[in-house]
């Protein structure tokens, strides 16, 4: 990214912020509009094992479906084709939930419902990977979903706080479908990715990826036991859309530290699922309830963040963008099992569980962050990953990388074609493609646009 391409550059993070925020808002508000219509019908504790349980299971399938499409076929899965039936689809599934009557056919409406809600979340966050760099995919997931959270209290306002709970709320999630639509239509292909990259990063490997999905699942796993409150007593003590809100500022905490640095984003995340334990001993008064919601949702900003940001960056180190959204699908698992098991165990056989499922997550995650933040690095090899990174912004070939890096060192054309066994025309030529890959036109200018970018 060299200085004149800093404003295009802020213009995608705006960009990507807006699609993924107003895809979180309507998305989240037509969930939310769903399980308000269920509970007209049926028990709380059923509708919490639909929407918090099933439904999550539906939106892990329509997540696994996007990410195989990243792995398979790039393209199509980055193009504003699926994104656009899915947001047509989800829509109609939403109308027959509001305005008709038969139960069965609402729950049948609503599985359908969450499984293009989760291929939607995978076409947008999958961008964070594959279009956002590094050290900003924090703080524009974190501003996208904090415009989701407010948006939808502030949707939840008119009708004394009751508006998502009528079937005029359907115009209201049809309205912003389709200004997501018009934000759609600027979405242009993500870049291509260089086959090469996962043998040059073998920091990330299989056991790795294995260990990192088995955390966030955990993680989930231990949210949901702990914070296990019924939906139909909460909607009658607490008004959730309010709580939900404070859910932005954990989040805009969040990635603001994890783009700081990632070690510390861990950390937090790790910090607040200590939280759950005092979920569990909460009292029934109706305030002591909405505090424990309001603290829940701004800690649930700090995991939330954590398990989006984990695997977009080994998606994007490994050029994998079919890993990007793997850590929100098994998150989805997690809470669909955490929300099952909660209905089964109840007293100390809740609590034993939970504190079997927090032990394990601290052992894993002490594993996983040793693995992946381990501060013992060479200088050398930090110079090696800053080299990397930034040939992968402007997707050098390995050859333009190997010239890259020699000239960084301060190599002429003459000494590069000897070190590599080239003729100096060779060389030549790559660096001319180096220069119009990046939009420079001299070493100077490469050298200190390499320093810059490693600096900001």
């Amino acid at each position: 990214m060299t200085m004149d391409n800093i404003p295009t550059q802020k213009n995608k993070y705006f960009y990507f912020a807006a699609l993924i925020g107003f895809g979180f808002l309507w998305t989240g508000t037509a969930y939310i509009v769903q399980a308000y219509r269920l509970l007209q019908f049926l028990d709380g504790g059923t509708v919490n094992l639909l929407v918090c349980g099933a439904y999550y299971v539906c939106q892990a399938v329509g997540i696994g479906i996007v990410g195989l499409l990243f792995a398979k076929q790039p393209t199509i899965a980055g193009g504003r084709v699926i994104p656009f039936w899915a947001t047509i689809i989800t829509v109609v599934c939403a109308a027959i939930a509001l305005f008709l009557s038969a139960v069965p056919i609402i729950i049948a409406a609503g599985v359908l419902m969450n499984i293009t809600i989760g291929v939607l979340s995978g076409c947008y966050l999958t961008r964070l990977a594959t279009d956002i760099p590094q050290q900003r995919r924090g703080i524009v997931f974190g501003v996208a979903y904090a415009l989701g959270s407010i948006g939808t209290w502030l949707l939840s306002l008119p009708m004394n706080t009751k508006f998502l709970w009528s079937s005029v709320s359907f115009y209201a999630v049809a309205i912003l479908a389709a200004a997501s639509l018009i934000l759609l239509r600027y979405l242009s292909p993500p870049p291509k990715q260089d086959n090469n990259l996962e043998q040059r990063n073998p920091k990330f490997n299989k056991k790795i990826i294995w260990l990192a999905a088995t955390v966030l699942f955990l993680l989930s796993l231990e949210n949901t036991l702990g914070f296990s409150f019924p939906l139909k007593s909460a909607s009658k003590s607490v008004y959730i859309e309010f709580t939900r809100a404070f859910y932005a500022l954990g989040l805009i905490i969040a990635g603001f530290v994890s783009d700081k640095s990632r070690r510390w984003g861990a950390i937090c995340c790790l910090a607040a699922l200590a939280f759950p334990f005092a979920a569990l001993a909460h009292g029934n008064n109706a305030v002591g309830e909405t505090a424990m919601w309001i603290i829940a949702y701004m800690f649930l900003g700090f995991w939330s963040t954590y398990r989006i940001l984990l695997f977009s960056d080994i998606s994007a180190k490994r050029a994998l963008p079919g890993l990007a959204v793997a850590g929100l699908l098994v998150g989805r698992l997690g809470e669909a099992l955490g929300t099952f098991g909660a209905s089964v165990l109840t007293g100390t056989s809740l609590i034993v569980a939970s504190g079997v499922v927090f032990a394990l997550v601290i052992a894993l995650f002490f594993s996983l962050y040793q693995k992946i933040y381990s501060p013992t690095i060479t200088a050398q090899e930090m110079e090696k990953q800053q080299l990397l990174e930034y040939a992968n912004r402007f997707h050098l070939s390995l050859r333009e990388q190997e010239i890259f890096d020699l000239i960084v060192q301060g190599m002429s054309n003459i000494e590069i074609a000897t070190a590599l066994f080239i003729t100096e025309s060779t060389v030549k030529f790559h660096v001319g493609n180096i220069f119009k890959k990046t939009g420079l036109s001299s070493r100077s200018a490469l050298i200190a646009d390499f320093t810059f970018y490693n600096k900001s």
